[in-house]
Order: structure tokens, then C-alpha cells, then sequence
């Protein structure tokens, strides 16, 4: 166990240090009415077209005209029915004046993004109220961030969730695989009922928790709290998108699951046609993660999604049956009077887990280092980036997981197994194997706590594979930059300028721009930067030629008295 512990480890380090990235947030291509445009007569429609599909909401789309009184009517559209674009139709007759539209959807990665245009309709005017009620476009967008309560509920609420699903197949796979005697045994009545117990309150947890997902991911989407989602139509708008679909699939099988045990309860201690039906309702609540979240958006998904699910099944039937060890096994043995009886019980029940458990360590090994390879990307990710070091507190979390399953099955399963020869009864062996499955249950509770916190992170890939970008804001100045390929070489950079009031272009009269790499003692490198528009300046050839995270400086001569600096950093691959 500890030499197979060692190579599973030795195995994902190795192999992330070859692996390349899969994919990326989804980044706007372009907007309809087009960024600073100047119009004749007010559009029909705004349109924000990205790269990839993305999922939205309710108030996904915003137009606000200078008094910060929203224009927009009806509900959210899907212009030429294109996955990749949102739009919204505005009122009709709109006065001359100047618009800020803003945008807040969920790429396919289940990860939120935003930002925003304005334009301008005939003649806009002039005075202080040239913009929305003087708030930039990064102010409008901040008022439409979720708050920290409820990202927390919502990781609440997935931790729940995943609790939930590790009891109720775990407990039901144990039970299945558990010995003839503990299910047809004196205590059998017992098994029976604490097993029910155990599915029914989880299913009751899973339930609420799925339904509560859905409200939770359109606050997300839409980036308002939970009660500001609960009382509008968001969940009915988060429900048509692939989250809200899965959702509701897994709150269906929770309640199947639910009425089973009501109903057939005692049947479900045995194989047979409610076993059967309980176990595939299982399995539709371990494949749920698989197509709720970033397994079903990457590339390979031939092999990440099937992994996941390898992944889920495993970890559930060993967290599931350790509980299932503490809280139903205990039933089964409690009526018997021999102490013999009980040492024989406890040992095969222990030996067929220990076995089973065994097979679900090198699974979950197999399929979280597959997963952890396109995911993490490289070995520096999994310290340097938030979704890196969620993915090294389970690894570590999870060898000192084994590190106790080896000891059970080493030392505390033999001596089990000599206390059985004597017919004596469990003795210390028990209490020792009592303490240990405590202990593994609460490891096992802090895992998928770590995991409810991985699924809210975009991999490393997701944000740092090129082109990179990304703005700042300085000086009421809105500094928008992509780099491109952001890789060792020849990079081609964009830099656009922008009014963060009134989002058209700030006539740069020069640029000058540098890259540094302080970690390698690189000093400021100049970049000739050559002006391609209206606020808008390109170094076609940035020679980045090592692997790091480099510190551009931008400074823009916007007068003989004025010369702002915009700094950003750019991690090159």
C-alpha cells in the first residue's frame, strides 16, 4: 500500500511536468453596436458575441442609458439562435444620448465573465452627465458582483451535495458487497431500518442541496445575492442551460432514491430489482459532477468524463463504506451474544471492505492523476494558482487517507483475524479499528469540503493559456491588453485605451512600452509600440524569451503634461 502510495504520487508529479493546456475562458469577439460606436438612430438590439458557447441568465445583458435607468426589454436573447452570442432588445425610441451596455455570462467552463461598451445615439450632448450618473463602466460592473455571503452558501450548498452522494452510494454499495451475515443476521432488522435512515436523509440533503444549486448558480450568473436570484425568473433561465439540466437530473434520482427507501427499504439490503433500480439512480448521482462541471466543457471529454465518473463511483464507495462501517455494522453485531459472532463479523465485514477499498484507492489514484494532468497543467501550478493548491490538499489529504487504510490492513485487520482464531471478542483490535474509521470519516469530510472549493476555480489552463489578457484602470482610463500567443518568443501585443466613463477610445499621442522579469534579474526591455488607431497601439514583436510572470509598464503621453502609467503582469509558458 505505501509503495503503491509513493509510485501514484512519484506518477502525477512526472506526468504533469509534460502535460499542455486544454482551454480558456470564453473572451468577447466582438459587440453589436460595436465599442464607441456613433449611430445615426438608437439599435433594435445589443449583441455580445464570444468565442466559445456561454451560459446566461436573467439580467445577463444590461444597457443603462447617462440617468442609470436600465433600457433594455423583455428577456435575454440568442441571436440567430448561436450558442456563442447574448443580446437584448432595447425600448423603443431611445432619445439621443450616450448608452453603456453591460455583459455577465458564464463560459463553458462554469466560470462567470464580464464587461461592457458604450455608444452613442445622435447627438449625445454635453456636461458632467455624459456618462451614467458619473460611474465608470468598472463601477457598473462591480455592482453586478456576487457577494462573499453567497459564494460561501454556494460552496455550502456543493459540500452538502457531495457529502450527500458519498453516503448514499457508499452505503448502499457496502451494503450489497457486506457479508451474508450482516444483512440476514439477528440484527437484520436493524441493518435495514439505520440504512434506510442513512439514504433517506441523505436524499433529503441532496434534494434541497440540487434545487438551492440552481438558484445559487444564477446569483452567480447573473451576480446578484441568492435572494435577489430566488424572487426573479433567474432559476427558470438557469434550468435551460446544461447546470440547471443536471441539476434537476440529480434532484429526479434523489427523490427516486428517496421513495425506494421508503418503500423498499429492507429490499435494499439485498440484490434484486429495487437494488437494481437504487443502484442506478446512484450511478446517475455520481455521474452528476461529470456533467455539471469542468470534465463535460474540455477537451479530451472522452476521457475526462468517464474518468470523473470513475473518479465519484470510487471515491463515494470508499467514503460511503467507512461510514457505513461506523453507523450501520454496528447494528449487526450489537444483537449477537457470542463474542465469537461478533469478532467473525466484524473481520469479514472489515476483510471484504479492506479489499474493496483497496480497488477504489488505486482507482481514485488513476482517474484524479488523469484529471489532475489536464486540469493543473504543470508542477509550479499546483502551488501557484488557487485551483493548484485545492488539488495539493487532496493529494495530501488523500495519502494520509491511505496512510490509515494501510495501517487498518496491516496491523488492525490481523489482529482482528487472531482475536477470531481465540474466539475472543474484538477487544482493543475493535476499538482500535473504531477510532480510526472516526478519524477517516472526518479526513473524508474535509476532502470533499477542499473539492466543493476546486469546482469554483478555473484551471490554471483556463487562465493563463494564450492569447492572455486582461485590463487595469488608471486615471479614469480603462487599459485593456491582450498577448499574444504568451508563450517563450516572439509575442504580438495589443493595447486599447479607453475612457472608463464613456468607454470611447483616449487619443494616446504616444506609447511607450517595456517588459521586465524581476524573478530572473531581467531589467526593463523596450518594445516599440507602433499605433494602429484611435487608442489603440501594437508591439508586433515582444521578444519574451523565458518562462515567467513578466511586468509590463505602458506609459501613455496623452499631453505635454500628462504621461500615466499602466502596469500589468503577463505570465509567459
Amino acid at each position: 500500500m505505501r509503495r503503491g502510495l509513493l509510485t501514484s504520487l512519484l506518477g502525477l508529479v512526472s506526468l504533469l511536468c509534460f502535460v499542455q493546456g486544454a482551454s480558456a475562458h470564453a473572451v468577447l469577439e466582438e459587440s453589436t453596436p460595436a465599442r464607441g460606436a456613433r449611430l445615426q438612430s438608437a439599435p433594435d438590439v445589443v449583441r455580445f458575441v464570444f468565442n466559445e458557447p456561454v451560459e446566461a441568465s436573467l439580467g445577463a445583458v444590461r444597457v443603462f442609458d447617462t440617468e442609470g435607468e436600465e433600457v433594455q426589454e423583455g428577456g435575454l436573447l440568442r441571436p440567430g439562435d448561436d450558442p456563442n452570442s447574448v443580446g437584448v432588445r432595447l425600448a423603443p425610441d431611445l432619445p439621443n444620448g450616450l448608452y453603456t451596455a453591460t455583459y455577465r455570462v458564464v463560459s463553458a467552463d462554469a466560470h462567470p465573465v464580464s464587461g461592457g461598451v458604450t455608444f452613442t445615439v445622435g447627438k449625445p450632448g454635453t456636461g458632467a452627465d455624459g456618462f451614467v450618473q458619473g460611474k465608470t463602466i468598472s463601477e457598473l460592473l462591480a455592482e453586478t458582483e456576487t457577494g462573499t455571503v453567497t459564494e460561501v452558501a454556494f460552496w455550502a450548498d456543493r459540500w452538502i451535495g457531495y457529502l450527500a452522494v458519498a453516503l448514499a452510494v457508499g452505503a448502499l454499495a457496502w451494503m450489497l458487497t457486506a457479508p451474508a451475515s450482516v444483512p440476514g443476521g439477528a440484527g437484520a432488522p436493524a441493518v435495514a431500518a439505520r440504512l434506510r435512515l442513512l439514504v433517506l436523509v441523505a436524499a433529503a440533503a441532496g434534494i434541497l442541496a440540487s434545487l438551492l444549486a440552481i438558484v445559487f448558480q444564477g446569483a452567480i450568473g447573473a451576480g446578484t445575492t441568492f435572494w435577489g436570484a430566488f424572487g426573479s425568473g433567474i432559476p427558470g433561465e438557469v434550468i435551460d442551460t446544461r447546470y440547471g439540466t443536471v441539476m434537476l437530473v440529480r434532484a429526479g434520482a434523489w427523490l427516486l432514491l428517496a421513495l425506494l427507501a421508503a418503500v423498499a427499504g429492507r429490499r435494499l439490503t439485498r440484490i434484486g430489482p429495487a437494488s437494481i433500480v437504487a443502484a442506478a439512480a446512484a450511478l446517475a448521482l455520481a455521474a452528476s459532477p461529470a456533467f455539471a462541471g469542468h470534465a463535460s466543457t474540455r477537451d479530451p471529454g472522452w476521457l475526462l468524463i468517464p474518468s470523473d465518473i470513475v473518479h465519484v463511483v470510487a471515491m463515494a464507495v470508499w467514503s460511503g463504506g467507512l461510514a457505513a462501517m461506523l453507523w450501520i455494522l454496528p447494528a449487526a453485531t450489537r444483537p449477537l451474544e457470542s463474542a465469537g459472532e461478533k469478532t467473525r463479523t466484524l473481520t469479514d465485514a472489515t476483510l471484504r471492505f479492506s479489499g474493496i477499498a483497496l480497488a477504489c484507492v488505486a482507482l481514485i489514484g488513476v482517474s484524479g492523476a488523469i484529471q489532475a494532468i489536464v486540469d493543473v497543467g504543470s508542477v509550479p501550478d499546483l502551488v501557484e494558482t488557487q485551483f493548484g493548491r485545492a488539488v495539493s490538499i487532496k493529494i495530501v489529504l488523500f495519502a494520509v487517507l491511505m496512510a490509515f487504510g494501510a495501517a487498518n490492513r496491516t496491523r488492525i485487520v490481523p489482529a482482528l483475524v487472531r482475536r477470531l482464531e481465540k474466539a475472543a471478542s474484538p477487544g482493543r483490535p475493535g476499538v482500535r479499528l473504531r477510532r480510526s474509521l472516526r478519524i477517516e470519516v472526518l479526513l473524508v469530510v474535509a476532502v470533499l469540503g477542499v473539492t466543493a472549493a476546486l469546482v469554483s476555480y478555473p484551471p490554471p489552463d483556463a487562465v493563463q493559456s494564450g492569447p492572455a489578457s486582461g485590463s487595469v484602470v488608471v486615471d479614469d482610463m480603462r487599459v485593456e491588453y491582450t498577448v499574444d500567443p504568451a508563450k517563450v518568443g516572439r509575442n504580438e501585443v495589443h493595447i486599447y485605451v479607453f475612457d472608463d466613463r464613456t468607454g470611447t477610445p483616449v487619443p494616446v499621442r504616444d506609447m511607450e512600452v517595456s517588459f521586465a522579469l524581476p524573478d530572473q534579474d531581467i531589467a526593463p526591455i523596450e518594445a516599440e509600440a507602433r499605433r494602429a488607431g484611435p487608442g489603440h497601439y501594437v508591439v508586433p514583436a515582444a521578444m519574451l524569451g523565458v518562462k515567467g510572470d513578466w511586468r509590463a509598464e505602458a506609459s501613455m503621453r496623452i499631453s505635454e503634461f500628462e504621461e500615466p502609467v499602466a502596469r500589468f503582469e503577463v505570465e509567459v509558458e
